[in-house]
C-alpha cells in the first residue's frame, strides 16, 4: 500500500470505525491495539487508519487534557472546501480561529480542507461535549501527503499524562512536541513477543490488528497549541530530517498566527 493511499485513508475515514469499538483516555492512547475487538469485516487498511486516528487524537488531548472518548457526530456545518477562499466563513462556522496557509516555504501547498463534527463522550456515551474539528490536506509532488489537524481546546476533569513527546522545541516562543511513532499492524492471530512488549512499554510504539501480514510504518508529528487551538502535524514518511521539516511548517503558521 503507498503512502497516498494511507493519507487518503486517514483523511476521509469515519471516525465511527473507532468509536464503536473502544473506549480510550489520554493514559490508555499507547494501545490501539484495542481496535482488534473490531468488526472482523474491517481490513487491514481501515485497521491502519484507525490507529492512526488515535494516535493524532492522542497527540491533541494529551495537551488539553481530555479524558473520554472522542468520535465523529452528526452536526449540520460539516464541508469539505478545496479552496481557502471561504476561511472566514469556516472560522465562523467551527468557532475559533483557522490557521491555514496556502502553501509553506518546502514546496507543501493546500489541496483541501474537511470540517468535521466531533463529540466527547462519557462512559454511558453521552455526549459531553460537542464541537468541529478541521483537517486540512497538504500535498507535494512525488512526496507523501502532510496532515494539519485542529480542534479547539477544551477542559475536561480526569485523564492521565500520555507519553512525553520524542523531542520538545520552543519556536517563537511557542512549545511544540515532537514525537517518531513506529506503527506495526499484524494479522489477528499475532502473538507479541517481548521486544514488542518492550517497545510498547517505552512508547510511540503501536501494534494494531487486522492486516493479512505484519506492516510496519514509521510517522512523525507536530504538537501545539495557539490562541486556544490545538495543531497537529502528521507526515506518514518519516526521515531523518523530518523533524526539522515539521518544525519549519509550525514556524509558519506561528508566525502566520502572530501576523
Amino acid at each position: 500500500m503507498s503512502r497516498e493511499q494511507l493519507s487518503e485513508i486517514i483523511s476521509g475515514l469515519d471516525d465511527r470505525h473507532i468509536v464503536e469499538a473502544i473506549r480510550y483516555s489520554p493514559g490508555d492512547a499507547a494501545s490501539p491495539e484495542r481496535i482488534e475487538h473490531m468488526k472482523r469485516k474491517r481490513i487491514f487498511t481501515i485497521a491502519f487508519a484507525a490507529a492512526l486516528i488515535l494516535a493524532l487524537g492522542a497527540a491533541a488531548y494529551a495537551i488539553s487534557g481530555i479524558p473520554r472518548a472522542t468520535g465523529t457526530h452528526n452536526m449540520p456545518k460539516v464541508a469539505e472546501y478545496t479552496s481557502l477562499t471561504k476561511l472566514p466563513k469556516i472560522e465562523k462556522n467551527v468557532g475559533y480561529p483557522v490557521i491555514a496557509p496556502e502553501r509553506f516555504t518546502n514546496g507543501y501547498t493546500f489541496a483541501r480542507l474537511r470540517v468535521d463534527g466531533q463529540a466527547v463522550f462519557g462512559e454511558d456515551n453521552e455526549v459531553l461535549k460537542e464541537y468541529y474539528a478541521v483537517r486540512v490536506i497538504y500535498t507535494k509532488p512525488d512526496l507523501s501527503d502532510i496532515i494539519l489537524n485542529l480542534d479547539p481546546v477544551m477542559e475536561l476533569e480526569g485523564g492521565n499524562e500520555a507519553p512525553e513527546p520524542s523531542e520538545r522545541r520552543t519556536i517563537n516562543d511557542v512549545p511544540v512536541g515532537l514525537s517518531l511513532d513506529h506503527y506495526k499492524v499484524v494479522p489477528e492471530d499475532y502473538v507479541k513477543t517481548e521486544d514488542d512488549l518492550a517497545k510498547e512499554a517505552a512508547g510511540h510504539y503501536y501494534i494494531s490488528f487486522g492486516s493479512d501480514e505484519i506492516e510496519e510504518h514509521d510517522m512523525v508529528f507536530a504538537n501545539f497549541k495557539l490562541d486556544g487551538v490545538i495543531y497537529t502535524l502528521m507526515d506518514m514518511s518519516a526521515e531523518d530530517d523530518s523533524f526539522d521539516i515539521l518544525s519549519q511548517m509550525a514556524k509558519e503558521i506561528i508566525e502566520a498566527e502572530k501576523g
